[in-house]
């Protein structure tokens, strides 16, 4: 199996946490942790900044920091696009693909691991865009959410988990029973509780009351 593009790579490694965000990204270390030369090194590191997901500094690069204005107008453009993606997948989705969301939707009802269970949730909204069979609104869609991850990770914690699961029962049905309206509705309402609790997170955050 071919690997990815160190560029892709080095994006899943910073979305997954394995670089800390008070460290530099630099050129020389990051030549050992992949076994490369500077030069694509160099490159995936533009390719990423282009992206939005680091930035330049004095000692190389750091992790791009989000706001909670970042935040909500990821958010806000998110809920638009996907209200659409969930429109047409209720009218566009095939028999195959509504099985494929019912069987992760089952998969993550049932796994007890967090991480594993975020993965999965996360699965699921590639797996409604791709049911929308719209390329232009897939592809959107996808850079929005890679900003939004290096901004958002938090542990994913089961309350959420929960909450996650009836609302994506309600979507399911709605694409189901081909109601683009109610499956419209459904990802709405999933995606502002989510943004409400991600912009709690930042506030826990600047009055010093987060906990573990």
């Amino acid at each position: 199996m071919s690997r990815a593009p160190l560029h892709v790579q080095l994006r899943d490694d910073l979305l997954a946490g394995r670089f800390p965000w008070d460290e530099p990204l630099v050129e020389g270390r990051l030549t050992e942790l992949y076994g490369v030369s500077r030069t694509p090194i160099r490159e995936a590191l533009n390719r990423l900044e282009q992206e939005g997901l680091i930035v330049r500094s004095l000692r190389g690069y750091r992790i791009q920091s989000g706001t909670p204005e970042d935040v909500i107008d990821i958010y806000d453009v998110r809920i638009a696009l996907e209200q659409a993606a969930a429109q047409a997948a209720a009218v566009r989705r095939t028999d195959l693909q509504l099985a494929e969301l019912t069987q992760l939707q089952r998969e993550a009802r049932q796994e007890e691991d967090p991480a594993v269970a975020r993965r999965l949730h996360a699965r699921w909204h590639e797996h409604l865009w791709a049911a929308s069979e719209n390329t232009t609104l897939i592809a959107m869609l996808q850079g929005l959410i890679v900003r939004l991850r290096i901004f958002d990770q938090d542990a994913f914690h089961r309350q959420d988990a929960h909450e996650s699961m009836l609302e994506h029962d309600a979507v399911l049905e709605g694409i189901r029973n081909r109601d683009p309206v109610a499956a419209q509705e459904a990802i709405a309402a999933h995606l502002i509780r989510t943004k409400r609790e991600r912009l709690d997170t930042f506030a826990r955050r600047r009055v010093g009351t987060d906990t573990p």
